[in-house]
């Protein structure tokens, strides 16, 4: 790990990569662009404006020694956002990012086991509330600096360079928390490049569908730490092209931010898809989308052809995961066509392999190699194992089958049922707990648990007493009171 300051001689850069340069870059070269929106157009930032406060963030983080450090964030969508999940890489820091909607106490947990020195956050939290310019101390364990779309500049700008190992941990995604310790998947510096050249690419091939336009403006409303971010947010930025930040999904709020801001792109669970296309009575509203990428829940047939009818051609499914890179396939508005016009080929898949990756079924199972590949998943070769079943059709498209281990896929979340039962068995009133997937229209699957209880009354109270202890996706949607746990 090296700092540079900014008058020293590039010519003795120490060996590495620079942490940034890339984002440092695509910031200065749209300086005097409006690069983020608040849905209500108050809040605006252009280029300069997010590498400034970046920037300054940035220092703030090396001045507390945190270069190379774990730093924790926990922010709802918005330019602040934006600005902490730039400020860790300029640091040369790792983020560990949690889902918002975490309960304070599951927040705190992740931070503790992935060893998280610090917290950026933007005080969302309902404990922590000082909006001062310092580091505080709060229930999120860790020295915590708020940092707000409203905040002041943290400091004066730091123009520094850090260099560090293109293996180093830009992103650890935290997975789920078993007796203490994190299960997370770490995505590295050279990993993250990887990742926005690739869609970056599909953006300026019509990877995507249509080739770019002058006008193009995406809309983040899945949150920020989710593939949005890889496959959206940080590639239009890296693009210098203009997207808005909706804080907290809702079908009327994303509705109105793709009619008021002339939304062309966007990527989205199929569930939002599903409630966007039931609250919008005139598809006009929708009309300039061109390219609606979603992605991490199986879609029945009949509900693509609902939603075809209110999106048109703009539907584009991607198929990725973290351990491995998204995308890894890649649905296009073309092969929705065919898909729709029954065509056997196409039916039930998620598309075909992007050139950058190469993919194999071993076994039945779905394995992957190249660029986007974190190390920590990789065997000797290189290639990565996915857990997900599935088939390769004969004109190549992958058609998923199921998964290896008990993993649920909520609407994209990636639920682990024995994080669940640990938090379950906490409850004085549980004795046993079996949590598992159940079928779900809308999300795909659902949580649900069974369990074992000296009070029956707790199925009533139960979901209530984990909302305090999890994220929302966590807590079973049922919850079924036996005398014995079910065996499947």
């Amino acid at each position: 790990m090296n700092v540079l300051t900014d008058d020293e001689d590039t010519m003795n850069c120490p060996s590495g990569v620079e942490a940034g340069r890339e984002i440092r870059d695509a910031l200065t070269r749209a300086a005097a662009t409006v690069l983020t929106s608040s849905p209500d157009g108050t809040v605006t930032r252009t280029g300069e404006d997010l590498l400034r406060r970046a920037r300054s963030l940035a220092g703030r983080l090396v001045e507390r020694g945190l270069t190379g450090a774990t730093v924790g964030l926990s922010f709802r969508n918005s330019a602040a956002a934006l600005e902490a999940f730039i400020a860790t890489e300029l640091a040369g820091a790792t983020r560990l990012p949690v889902e918002p909607s975490a309960a304070t106490a599951e927040t705190r947990a992740i931070f503790d086991a992935g060893g998280a020195r610090a917290v950026l956050t933007d005080g969302h939290h309902e404990e922590v509330r000082d909006d001062s310019a310092g580091w505080t101390s709060t229930a999120l364990g860790a020295a915590t600096l708020v940092h707000h779309d409203a905040s002041p500049s943290p400091g004066p700008e730091w123009f520094d360079r850090v260099f560090v190992s293109p293996d180093q941990a830009l992103v650890v995604y935290p997975r789920a928390v078993r007796g203490g310790e994190l299960f997370g998947i770490p995505t590295s510096y050279a990993n993250w490049r990887a990742v926005i050249e690739i869609n970056v690419g599909l953006y300026r091939t019509g990877g995507y569908g249509p080739s770019l336009a002058a006008d193009e403006r995406y809309l983040t409303v899945v949150q920020l730490m989710h593939a949005t971010g890889l496959v959206g947010s940080f590639p239009f930025l890296h693009l210098g092209l203009p997207q808005v930040l909706l804080p907290r999904f809702s079908a009327a709020a994303m509705a109105e931010a793709i009619e008021r801001h002339r939304i062309t792109t966007l990527f989205a669970v199929p569930g939002m898809l599903s409630r966007v296309a039931a609250a919008v009575d005139d598809p006009g509203r929708l009309a300039s989308l061109r390219r609606v990428l979603y992605g991490g829940a199986p879609v029945e047939e009949a509900e693509l052809a609902r939603l075809h009818h209110v999106f048109g051609g703009t539907l584009c499914q991607l198929y990725g995961r973290y351990e491995a890179g998204w995308p890894l396939t890649v649905l296009t508005p073309g092969d929705h066509r065919r898909l729709l016009d029954h065509d056997a080929q196409v039916a039930g898949t998620c598309g075909r392999p992007i050139d950058a990756v190469d993919l194999r079924i071993v076994g039945g199972e779905v394995r992957t190699r190249g660029p986007m590949v974190s190390s920590a998943f990789a065997d000797a070769d290189g290639w990565c194992r996915l857990g997900d079943t599935a088939e390769l059709t004969d004109a190549g498209y992958l058609r998923l089958t199921g998964r290896l281990d008990g993993m649920i896929n909520t609407g994209s979340f990636h639920v682990y049922p024995d994080e669940v039962e640990e938090v379950v068995l906490a409850h004085p009133a549980v004795t046993a707990v079996k949590v598992t997937g159940v079928g779900d229209p809308r999300w795909g699957e659902a949580v649900a648990a069974y369990v074992v209880a000296t009070d029956p009354t707790v199925a009533t109270t139960l979901r209530e007493w984990l909302r305090d202890r999890l994220a929302p996706y966590k807590v079973p949607s049922v919850v079924h009171v036996v005398d014995h746990l079910p065996h499947h």
